[in-house]
């Protein structure tokens, strides 16, 4: 391009808009990371409750903490993606 095209101006990175965008990342995340952190509290209650450790053999136990795991990461996305459409149709 020469001097004399006009050009299009960059987005500026401190608008409105990208404020909102901002905070509706920083409340996914947050939904996300606080159902991890309450299944995980919930996990770990229930494996010393239902005292687990002596009820399952210890590959059972690790398929079974491995499901609960993948099914929490599950869930904290589909939650963090549950805001991000919040935040995409209150535009």
């Amino acid at each position: 391009m020469d001097q004399w095209t006009p050009q299009r101006q960059p987005l500026s990175t401190y608008g409105n808009a990208f404020r909102r965008r901002r905070n509706f990342h920083r409340i996914g995340l947050g939904v996300a990371a606080a159902i991890i952190a309450i299944g995980s509290a919930f996990t770990g209650a229930s494996v010393i409750r239902l005292e687990l450790f002596e009820l399952l053999r210890v590959d059972t136990f690790s398929i079974v903490l491995g499901v609960t795991s993948v099914a929490l990461g599950v869930i904290a996305i589909a939650g963090y993606g549950m805001v991000r459409a919040i935040e995409r149709f209150s535009r």
